[in-house]
């Protein structure tokens, strides 16, 4: 028989901090946004994905960005594009205040993600939907990547950035989210990838887990893995 030790998880793996996706008051402070990091990662990111919608077999007219934070990618995004795209986004309410603050392009509903997707007001699929840096930060992430797969459709794409655990991100679920977890995670709700595109940000130099075999050795020190992804039926 074997014991076990009892360890304060809340303070070990804490995911309510004023910085966490759970937290309701997250986006009060938007200091980090003039922080030229975010400028540089945003940018990238912004290019990332304007090449997806560019190599689409299909026109891109509609984006769902989900977890969007103030917007700013959106706009980015949006100014790349040639012609009107639908673009909506799905955060918390400091979030929308900044959008609107801003006057920013797009279509902003406020809705708590983190147990599930309410599809109120959306579209009933979208083209491209972008989820960054968020899944990972969700009770019940499952169920939000369920409602990807009902707001798709098999000419659609799936944009979804997952932080590499060498950088020390908050994870809900720790182990969830390396490399080959994801993989069979996506592939178990039905989503198969196409590419996946390093980050501009490289973290320390640790070694490959088990966990990611199927990584190539040159993501090993990405910051964030990101992966274009569609459905299968």
């Amino acid at each position: 028989m074997f014991r076990v030790k009892h360890v304060n998880f809340e303070e070990i793996f804490n995911v309510y901090t004023s910085s966490d996706t759970l937290d309701p008051n997250e986006w009060a402070d938007t200091s980090r946004l003039k922080e030229q990091g975010w400028e540089n990662r945003y940018a990238y990111e912004a290019e990332v994905i304007c090449d997806v919608i560019r190599d689409n077999p299909t026109p891109i007219k509609s984006i769902l960005e989900v977890g969007s934070g103030p917007g700013i990618l959106s706009q980015k995004i949006q100014s790349k594009l040639n012609g009107d795209v639908v673009y909506h986004l799905i955060d918390k309410p400091y979030a929308e205040k900044y959008f609107k603050d801003n006057n920013f392009r797009g279509t902003f509903f406020i809705k708590d993600i983190s147990l599930d997707l309410d599809k109120t007001c959306l579209l009933q699929s979208y083209d491209l939907i972008i989820c960054n840096d968020t899944l990972e930060h969700l009770l019940a992430p499952t169920n939000v990547i369920k409602r990807f797969y009902e707001l798709t459709t098999e000419n659609s794409r799936v944009f979804i950035s997952v932080p590499n655990w060498r950088m020390a991100h908050q994870f809900v679920y720790r182990g969830l989210w390396d490399y080959d977890n994801f993989l069979y995670l996506m592939y178990s709700h039905k989503f198969d990838v196409i590419e996946v595109y390093p980050s501009i940000l490289q973290t320390q130099p640790y070694p490959k887990l088990s966990s990611e075999s199927e990584m190539p050795d040159e993501l090993t020190q990405s910051w964030n893995w990101y992966f274009n992804l569609k459905k299968r039926k």
